[in-house]
C-alpha cells in the first residue's frame, strides 16, 4: 500500500557536489552502466521539476525553479510560491533532459527498465516504450477498462475529482461500452499487482540501479532500489537531499537531475535527443462511415489527438459545414451521405 510518510529529517538542506567530485562520481557511474547486464532506473518527482511540475518535499529555500514542495507548503500555512516561480500543469509539461536521456539509453539497449513513482505521464510522452516502464502510482493521462483491459491515453487528466476514490471517469470503453477508470493510486490504496510485480521482477535481475529525484520514503515502491542493494547490486542515488537509503548506496550523487544526466551522457559519449511529439492517425472507411483515430506511436493504444473537427460536405456547387467538439474522445466518426458527395475535414 502507498502511504505518505512525514518528513522527520532534522534538516532539509540541499547539497550540490563540487564539479570535481561530481565528475569523479559520474566516471564511476558511467563505468557501471557500460559493464551492466541489467541496468534499471528508479525515478521520483525530481526528474520533472525542470519541466515546471513541483515536487513534494523540497524546502522553503530550495534552489529548484518550481519553488517549495507541495507538502512543504502544506506544512507552512499562509506560505505561497513567489510570483517568479514557474509551474505548469501536468498536461502542459514536456519531457525534460532527464526523460530524453533515458529514452536514448533504452534505445541503445543500455537501460532495461524504469520504475517510476510519478503520475505525470512524462516517461511515456517522452517516447519510452510502455513495455519498459512500471508506473507504480498510476498515470494521470491513462484510463483503463477493467472488463476488456483496453487502455486509453488522454491529453487531459482523467481523474474527475480529487476526492474521487471509486476512480470512475464517467467515460465508456469504445470496445465493450464498460465504464472507464483512472489509474491513479491514492495514498492508502494497494498498488496495481501487475506494476508491482514487474518492478520487483526487474529488481531481482538488476546489477545496477540509478535512483533519480526520489526521497525513497514512500513504500512499497521505495523498496525496489533497496532490493537491488540487498542482492549485491550497485546502487547510485541522485538527489539534492540526503535520503534514508543513502547508507545502502555506493554512490550518492548530489546534483539536479538534468545536470546529472547531461554529465553522465557526456561520459558515455551519447547525445541527448530533443523531444518531438510522435502520433499516428488511423483512417478507416467502411461503407458510408469514415473514422479517424489518434494512436500512440509505440503501439495501437487510442490517444486523444483532436479537440474539434470541422467537416465540409460538398454536393455539386453547394457546401455545408458540420462542427464537432471532440474533447475527451479518441476518434472522429462521421456518416457520409449516400448521395454523391465530397467530404473534406479539418481537425485541431
Amino acid at each position: 500500500m502507498a502511504y505518505g510518510i512525514p518528513d522527520e529529517d532534522p534538516t532539509k538542506k540541499e547539497i550540490i557536489d563540487p564539479p570535481d567530485v561530481l565528475d569523479q562520481k559520474l566516471d564511476q557511474l558511467a563505468e557501471w552502466i557500460r559493464n551492466a547486464k541489467h541496468f534499471i532506473v528508479f525515478t521520483g518527482a525530481g526528474v520533472s521539476t525542470s519541466t515546471g511540475i513541483p515536487d513534494y518535499r523540497s524546502s522553503m529555500n530550495t534552489i529548484l525553479p518550481t519553488g517549495p514542495g507541495v507538502w512543504e507548503l502544506r506544512d507552512h500555512p499562509g506560505a505561497k510560491r513567489s510570483p517568479a516561480v514557474r509551474t505548469v500543469s501536468l498536461v502542459k509539461a514536456i519531457p525534460s533532459v532527464t526523460h530524453m536521456a533515458l529514452v536514448e539509453l533504452a534505445r541503445r539497449n543500455l537501460l532495461h527498465f524504469v520504475v517510476s513513482q510519478n503520475i505525470d505521464g512524462l516517461h511515456l510522452r517522452s517516447g519510452l516504450p510502455s513495455s519498459l516502464i512500471s508506473e507504480v502510482h498510476g498515470n494521470s493521462n491513462l484510463e483503463i477498462c477493467k472488463n476488456c483491459h483496453m487502455k486509453y491515453f488522454r491529453d487531459f487528466q482523467t481523474r474527475t475529482a480529487v476526492k474521487n476514490h471509486d476512480h470512475q471517469t464517467t467515460r465508456k470503453c469504445t470496445k465493450c461500452s464498460s465504464t472507464l477508470y483512472d489509474s491513479i493510486i491514492n495514498f492508502g490504496e494497494s498498488l496495481s499487482q501487475q506494476e508491482f510485480d514487474a518492478s520487483f521482477e526487474h529488481a531481482e535481475k538488476a546489477d545496477v540501479c540509478l535512483v533519480l529525484g526520489s526521497s525513497l520514503r514512500v513504500p512499497p515502491a521505495a523498496y525496489v532500489p533497496q532490493r537491488v542493494s540487498e542482492r549485491g547490486g550497485k546502487l547510485a542515488i541522485g538527489n539534492l537531499q540526503l535520503t534514508s537509503s543513502a547508507p545502502l548506496a555506493q554512490l550518492n550523487i548530489h546534483a539536479l537531475c538534468d545536470d546529472l544526466m547531461r554529465g553522465l551522457m557526456a561520459k558515455l559519449g551519447i547525445p541527448i535527443p530533443d523531444w518531438e511529439l510522435h502520433r499516428r492517425v488511423r483512417v478507416t472507411i467502411q461503407k458510408q462511415r469514415i473514422k479517424i483515430m489518434g494512436l500512440d506511436v509505440d503501439q495501437d493504444i487510442p490517444y486523444t489527438l483532436f479537440s474539434r473537427a470541422r467537416i465540409r460536405i460538398r454536393q455539386g456547387t453547394a457546401s455545408k459545414y458540420e462542427s464537432k467538439q471532440l474533447t475527451g474522445q479518441e476518434s472522429i466518426e462521421h456518416k457520409i451521405p449516400v448521395n454523391d458527395s465530397t467530404v473534406k475535414g479539418e481537425t485541431s
